[in-house]
């Protein structure tokens, strides 16, 4: 796995609840949902990116206002993750 380096403001940290580790899954979950909603990732290969089942990346998708009905359905893709 590749490692990305995200230079970001030192207030960010001053926010509550706001650490290192969380702002790291938050970026990483965001990044993977936009790929989805840009179709360019599906949401099994995002789920197993992620280490969740489908069914909560989906849920996922509507706490960031994604629609998960709009990705054409590759059944052969979404069979290796399922």
């Amino acid at each position: 796995m590749t490692t990305v380096q995200l230079d970001l403001p030192n207030d960010l940290f001053d926010l509550p609840n706001q650490t290192t580790e969380s702002l790291r899954v938050l970026a990483r979950e965001a990044l993977l949902v936009r790929l989805y909603d840009q179709g360019v990732i599906s949401s099994g290969w995002a789920a197993q990116t992620l280490g969740v089942s489908r069914y909560a990346f989906l849920d996922l998708l509507g706490t960031y206002r994604v629609s998960e009905f709009e990705e054409p359905m590759d059944v052969a893709d979404e069979a290796q993750y399922a």
